[in-house]
């Protein structure tokens, strides 16, 4: 168990170590690429015209700016300058626009061919190209020509702020990851060896220390077999063994103890007995008592269950129980005298509730007519006014039609003079077209002769004019193209001026007609009104009739609710009061009850 436990801990302390080796290897690895790019921004700054960089307040690189990156440099020593310097790869990229790509001008990496790796490119599927074409600083691992790197990549701007290359710096993954190895296996070496130490050690001091235990055993077992006179060893020792020992010490003293306790135990108990078994004695006396008056009063209760109210309990209790057998013969006897009143009470109950009933019955049944003649009247009445107001509403209806009509009319007489004052300008301005046509009819005849005219000039002129003739040729038809269209549209015109002149007189003969139809709707309008007018006066006569006999028939209806109610309450009150006569002619009374049970009976009856 202590070796598992060292290896867990040696495990844990190893994987603790690494992780903050390697962090801090990759923190130095961070901050020497942070040294590289400070250390290659300021000698591109040096060396490479129109280079300025910023610096942020820890001293980096903050931003690189440049005029333009050359094309091409005539020579690597500025890399292999930086490079020596920084004992790091560096390498100098330019933007072109035609590929949407950066590519190496400058570089100390090496192909495997031996050769620069100028000319290459950056490659758009890795993680680097989105970064810098968002104009952010790049930082960890990229692949560079197959081999893994730890990387930085600073974008370098133009002034106006565009990103046009990319200052990289870089060391070899391996070269990393082979001194986090380094350290990985000297410290596995060194946790194997603490671990076989420490097993060893674990190994003699578990047998100095636990030597004991197997005489404390062969104690524990004599004291468990009941030998109580056994000596215990170890007690003198001053860790686990010695408190072990003690403790069973302990154990021994308190059997004895415990065997003592039990003798006392066993005399106490015998003693106890002998004063039970005297109270249980005592006690058997007093439930006999007990038992002979919840006997007496268990009959007496079982002849008030059956009605004997006239029971009374003649043998006297013993002691403290006389009181219980007084209590219950005046209990019964006072029951028996309001039972025999009850019965007497419940009689003229009975014979008021009968009279009532027959009373409301009749009541009932008169109502119930008058409530069923109310309500046919109202339906009656309800069904004229309802058949009323529909004929009221429909004149209404009648009656906004025929104004809307003859606002409609008026309308439109207005809208016929519109069109005919829209045809007068209509045919005003046709005229006119024709005007404007004819003028562009003799233009289109003016440019015709310029463009001959123009084309026997440049005849005249023999080679120079050939370009000059195409053009008047070119004028000359569209002349004659535009006097063709003017001579077309003033034949349209011609035929749509006939055609306004006939819509006009439609439009006349239109405007006598709604003239007419108005007259005719403002006649029907008047007659319309007087309808509605009389529609509505016997509507509003029946509706005050039909509210008076609603109000008659649900106070009627009210009344009949009322009666029904009273009527179902006397039922009930002269049933309840039979059955408690019946409940009360159950029980065996006094002679004065019993004298007036025939009366009551015959007159339920």
């Amino acid at each position: 168990m202590t070796t598992s436990l060292l290896l867990i801990a040696l495990g844990i302390v190893e994987l603790a170590v690494s992780a903050n080796i390697t962090s801090q290897i990759q923190q130095q690895a961070i901050d020497s690429q942070d040294a590289s790019l400070r250390t290659a921004a300021t000698i591109v700054a040096r060396d490479v015209p129109g280079t300025t960089v910023s610096w942020a307040k820890d001293g980096n690189v903050k931003r690189i700016e440049m005029q333009a990156i050359p094309s091409e440099f005539e020579t690597h020593e500025m890399i292999d300058t930086i490079g020596r310097m920084t004992g790091q790869t560096v390498t100098i990229f330019a933007w072109e626009t035609e590929t949407r790509d950066f590519w190496r001008k400058t570089t100390n990496i090496i192909k495997p061919d031996g050769n620069r790796a100028v000319g290459t490119q950056l490659g758009q599927n890795g993680a680097v190209y989105p970064v810098l074409t968002a104009g952010k600083t790049f930082r960890g691992e990229a692949v560079i020509l197959g081999t893994p790197y730890y990387t930085i990549y600073e974008p370098i701007y133009s002034p106006s702020g565009d990103t046009i290359g990319i200052l990289y710096a870089g060391v070899r993954s391996a070269d990393i990851d082979a001194i986090a190895s380094q350290l990985t296996w000297t410290i596995s070496t060194v946790a194997i060896l603490v671990l076989l130490a420490a097993t060893a050690i674990a190994v003699l001091v578990t047998r100095k220390v636990l030597g004991g235990i197997p005489r404390l055993t062969d104690v524990a077992t004599a004291l468990a077999d009941g030998n109580l006179d056994i000596e215990v060893p170890g007690q003198q020792q001053r860790n686990e063994i010695g408190s072990l020992a003690r403790s069973l010490v302990v154990l021994r003293d308190g059997a004895a103890e415990k065997n003592a306790l039990e003798a006392e135990s066993i005399r106490t108990r015998d003693q106890a007995d002998g004063e039970r078994q005297h109270r249980e004695d005592e006690k058997a006396a007093h439930d006999r008592e007990i038992e002979v008056a919840v006997a007496a009063l268990g009959a007496g209760l079982s002849e008030l269950s059956n009605g004997n109210l006239q029971i009374q309990l003649q043998q006297p209790f013993s002691g403290e129980f006389e009181k219980l057998r007084t209590d219950f013969n005046n209990a019964a006897e006072r029951l028996n005298q309001t039972m025999s009143e009850v019965l007497g009470e419940t009689q003229e109950i009975n014979s008021g509730a009968t009279e009532m009933q027959a009373a409301t019955d009749d009541l009932s049944r008169r109502t119930e007519q008058q409530a069923a003649s109310l309500e046919e009247t109202s339906a009656a009445l309800d069904q004229i006014t309802v058949t009323v107001r529909s004929a009221a509403t429909r004149a209404e209806e009648a009656r906004d039609m025929a104004e809307k009509a003859q606002t409609s009319t008026v309308s439109s007489r207005a809208v016929v003079s519109n069109a005919v004052d829209a045809m007068a300008r209509i045919e005003s301005a046709s005229d006119e077209i024709s005007k404007i046509i004819s003028v562009i009819d003799e233009i289109a005849f003016q440019t015709n002769l310029l463009a001959l005219n123009a084309g026997v000039e440049a005849a005249r002129a023999g080679e120079a004019g050939r370009g000059f003739a195409v053009v008047a040729q070119e004028v000359r038809e569209l002349a004659q193209r535009s006097a063709s269209a003017a001579k077309d549209i003033k034949v349209l015109i011609t035929k749509s001026g006939a055609e306004v002149s006939s819509g006009v007189e439609l439009v006349n003969e239109t405007g006598s007609a709604l003239g007419t139809i108005s007259q005719q709707v403002n006649a029907i309008n008047e007659h319309i009104a007087s309808i509605a007018t009389a529609a509505r006066e016997q509507t509003t006569g029946l509706t005050e009739i039909n509210s008076a006999v609603n109000q008659m028939d649900q106070v009627t209806q009210q009344n009949a609710a009322m009666v029904e109610e009273a009527n179902a309450v006397m039922h009930r009150l002269a049933g309840s009061a039979t059955r408690l006569t019946d409940m009360v002619e159950r029980f065996e009374i006094s002679s004065a009850g019993a004298g007036s049970r025939p009366a009551a009976r015959a007159r339920a009856a």
